[in-house]
């Protein structure tokens, strides 16, 4: 199937490892031109050689970025509209921050809180908009979670500042309709990468229990008995971002594997 992305220029965030990586790895793969960020140098650079292995280095520009740093975005925001002339689909991936429960967390984590993920989302928003107006053309994925819809023990930062996201989404949805920008949220439940990882071990610590354990109990929430995995979360990405999804915007879809109980 052809999606129509040969030649369009995408921006992957956070996208040395995980859901980011697997993203950009799918649209490298179905001919798009990717920049990527993170904030280490190394790790941003091998995720780059590998993306580069791919299609050739001329699809693929990696940027050292920390997001909680606007200066750090906006500096990135230039490099990538330098090298590659624009950017048609960004895809606004952000990290989360430690897990705490409500009554243990202090002004300073949510100020972090908001730096890490909904700051930058908005700096980033705001320089890619312009260009596609001018386009006619254009694609925003915000990668949420399905703790905006139900939120789960210890994650009260994230599930505050992701609902700011899904809220900001579906806003511009609306307002960029006319000019056939198309804005959709993600919201991945359960997905076995290196963030699931800490979350599941700062569980199993609170509670002084293995980490199968945790891992085995959020497991049998889930209908399909299983995490889903970074590929999975990526293909619906992909498919969000292309010409295939032409008449979707504003939607909020959860790709969890059924653990969701709600109908809507």
């Amino acid at each position: 199937m052809d999606f129509g992305l040969e030649g369009k220029v995408a921006l992957v965030t956070a996208a040395s490892q995980g859901l980011g990586f697997s993203i950009a790895e799918s649209l490298v793969r179905e001919g798009a031109k990717v920049a990527i960020c993170s904030r280490n140098q190394d790790s941003i650079e091998a995720a780059g050689e590998k993306l580069a292995a791919i299609r050739g280095e001329d699809r693929v520009f990696a940027v050292a970025a920390d997001l909680s740093n606007l200066d750090e975005v906006n500096g990135m925001m230039d490099q990538i509209i330098a090298h590659f002339g624009g950017i048609d689909i960004l895809v606004n991936n952000t990290g989360g921050p430690p897990t705490a429960d409500f009554v243990d967390t202090t002004y300073e984590d949510w100020q972090r809180g908001l730096e890490m993920m909904l700051f930058p989302v908005l700096q980033m928003t705001q320089r890619v908009i312009p260009s596609m107006k001018e386009k006619q053309w254009g694609r925003i994925v915000f990668m949420t979670s399905t703790w905006v819809k139900q939120p789960r023990q210890s994650g009260v930062i994230s599930t505050m500042a992701r609902s700011a996201v899904s809220g900001l989404s579906k806003h511009l949805s609306n307002e960029l309709a006319k000019d056939n920008i198309l804005v959709n949220q993600v919201m991945p439940g359960p997905t076995w990468t290196a963030r699931s990882k800490q979350i599941v071990s700062r569980l199993a610590e609170k509670r002084g229990v293995p980490i199968a354990t945790i891992k085995e109990e959020i497991a049998q929430e889930i209908p399909l008995g299983r995490y889903g995995t970074a590929e999975e979360i990526a293909n619906l990405v992909t498919f969000l971002v292309s010409d295939k999804s032409s008449f979707m915007t504003g939607t909020s879809i959860q790709i969890d594997g059924g653990q969701i109980k709600s109908t809507l």
